[in-house]
């Protein structure tokens, strides 16, 4: 929701085998803020090159590939792949396996490395636009994972749409948020969202809850206070940990 003086300024960028979106509000579209606009899209593409250089499975001098043929180099070479190992490590033990960072038998985080690198780009590239005066909010997607934030004091809120599982134009449910992060993750004829501080969480939790049952999702959902939606064959709504709402969908 903005009001009539802010402008929404976007741009995508195709990096990852993946496409992002970046959007800023400002209070203008002037040329100092376009040229903003320019030099931070300019700058986000060359990062993204960069995290896909050093993670890409695909690559064969990727620091990933390296590891997946036995080299531990990595691990202490740099700070970057050591955290995205630890994450993906202590994701495999915080949902009891659920979550498991291999595939074919080799160590593949892509899933974490997706939604870590829109982190970066939120905080490296995007953040200090709120220290400038004409930027509102700003606000990062990578397939649809998304990451935001509205400058102390502004009254702007994102509009994050949740859409039906089986029909991408059908909107079951909109949250208006200022600061935050969102994942969504399809299984099993379900869609978990998650609302989370950090967009890594985010997706794991929300891989997790579209491939188990209900029964086994909420317990999780209760000791790790999560946030957001679970639409299946119900809509199960749940906010720090407790549900606070379930309707049945009309078949």
């Amino acid at each position: 929701m903005k009001n009539n003086q802010q402008v929404i300024l976007k741009n995508e960028i195709n990096q990852m085998n993946m496409n992002f979106v970046l959007k800023l509000v400002a209070l203008s579209s002037s040329p100092m803020v376009m040229e903003q606009m320019r030099v931070v899209v300019a700058r986000v593409n060359e990062h993204l090159k960069q995290i896909d250089k050093a993670f890409s499975p695909f690559r064969y001098d990727s620091l990933v590939s390296k590891f997946q043929r036995g080299d531990q180099s990595p691990l202490t070479s740099s700070n970057e792949f050591k955290t995205i190992y630890n994450s993906a490590i202590l994701a495999q033990q915080m949902t009891n396996d659920i979550y498991h960072p291999y595939f074919a038998g080799r160590f593949d985080p892509s899933g974490i490395v997706k939604n870590w690198a829109v982190e970066q780009i939120f905080n490296d590239d995007l953040k200090p636009l709120l220290q400038t005066s004409d930027i509102v909010a700003i606000y990062i997607a990578g397939d649809g994972n998304s990451k935001f934030a509205t400058k102390q004091g502004a009254d702007f809120r994102w509009a994050i749409d949740v859409a039906n599982p089986l029909n991408d134009e059908e909107i079951t449910t909109t949250y208006y948020l200022q600061n935050g992060a969102v994942a969504s993750n399809k299984g099993n004829d379900k869609k978990t969202t998650i609302i989370r501080s950090s967009l890594v969480e985010a997706g794991i939790w929300s891989l997790v809850g579209s491939n188990v049952t209900m029964d086994e999702f909420m317990p999780f959902v209760a000791h790790y206070n999560l946030t957001g939606i679970v639409n299946g064959q119900e809509e199960i709504n749940f906010n720090l940990g407790s549900i606070i709402e379930i309707k049945k969908i009309k078949g």
